[in-house]
């Protein structure tokens, strides 16, 4: 039996890397998207399953040539489809209409815009290439070309930032085409450039209050809260990025990219001239393997499960409930209000998510 799972394909090229940026990305070399994209064909050969969903991230992937991320598009289809959902991430100051259509004509059917702010300011502070008036202006010709299912990104807590901007910004997004709203904390990672530096940091009572005000701003336009950074307007929900919170089966196709097929998690090597080197000598590519154990799965199951408004089920935990589980935890975090029962399915209050990393440190 195929299996069936989500698809996932890393392009780790971008124009120039972000200030706070820990992904796996670079501006290209010469000829190396060509020589990259001649590898993932290969790695896309080696694989039999029924693709789901298709989500192609970076990195920033509309830096490949339309033509030659159209061909990309049109292989994979080809192998894993029909996909019930399939996404681009994209940046402003990378696509125009032309661009835009051509996506739209191979199937592209969810566009996730990399805007992060609308503020000029900010966007300069965090090394991005586009201005406020480019974010705005991608998502009204995306939507001009025919997408109807518009996601876009958005930081907060950014140094320098403070609450007005990120209402406004928020209130920018809103009033646009888009039916998805990620909208993510600042994380700063080690080997950032902003790491360890000098700035004009968000205090800790600050961050919550731009969480929790974010949250009031886009359920009051209807972007219902489904997971802990990310709102939908109904049925708009992400498909693939389910898949990973549900902790379901999905292919990891590129440099870096992880794969769960069946009960084992693997790794694909992490730098793109190994990458290329090894898929055109039919070499291995995995760097890390692991066994998805009962005991893994529960922990795994339990951690992303709490992460999604509708909270965690016996669905998840093989047959029994949260609190058949950790019967003194949960009574525990009942009491303390943060954590709430509806039906057999347990979630954390909307009030404690800012504390979720401690609140989840009680079950392991």
């Amino acid at each position: 039996m195929m299996i069936k799972a989500g698809v996932y394909v890393h392009i780790p090229f971008c124009l120039q890397k972000c200030a706070y940026c820990d992904f796996l990305s670079h501006p290209p070399k010469l000829g190396e998207i060509d020589n990259y994209l001649e590898a993932l064909q290969l790695e896309i050969k080696r694989f039999k399953v029924q693709g789901s969903t298709l989500f192609i991230g970076g990195g920033t992937p509309s830096v490949v040539p339309p033509s030659s991320l159209a061909k990309l598009i049109r292989v994979l289809h080809q192998a894993y489809g029909p996909f019930s959902e399939v996404t681009v991430e994209v940046n402003p100051g990378t696509v125009d209409g032309d661009y835009l259509k051509i996506l739209k004509d191979q199937g592209v059917n969810r566009l996730s815009v990399g805007v992060q702010s609308f503020n000029d300011h900010s966007l300069q502070a965090m090394g991005r290439i586009h201005s406020a008036k480019e974010a705005h202006d991608t998502i009204i010709n995306a939507a001009k070309v025919g997408f109807t299912n518009i996601s876009l990104d958005l930081i907060y807590g950014y140094p320098g930032m403070d609450l007005k901007e990120v209402e406004k910004t928020l209130q920018v997004a809103v009033s646009l085409p888009v039916t998805h709203i990620s909208y993510y904390g600042l994380q700063i990672e080690p080997g950032t450039p902003i790491y360890g530096k000098n700035l004009p940091w968000v205090t800790d009572d600050d961050y919550v209050k731009m969480y929790l005000r974010g949250i009031e701003i886009l359920e009051s336009h209807r972007f219902k809260q489904y997971e802990v950074s990310n709102f939908a307007l109904e049925g708009n929900e992400s498909k693939h990025n389910l898949i990973y919170w549900h902790n379901e089966e999905y292919l990891g196709l590129g440099v870096g990219a992880v794969s769960r097929l069946g009960h084992i998690r693997y790794r694909n090597v992490d730098t793109v001239p190994e990458y290329i080197n090894s898929l055109k000598k039919s070499q291995k590519i995995i760097t890390l393997e692991e066994e998805l154990t009962p005991e893994l799965l529960l922990e795994e199951n339990i951690m992303l499960g709490l992460r999604l408004r509708e909270g965690i089920g016996p669905e998840k935990l093989f047959g029994k409930t949260l609190a058949e589980l950790y019967p003194e935890v949960v009574k525990e975090l009942l009491d303390l209000g943060l954590l709430e029962k509806e039906g057999a399915h347990y979630r954390i209050t909307r009030d404690a998510i800012p504390i979720m990393n401690t609140i989840l440190s009680k079950f392991f």
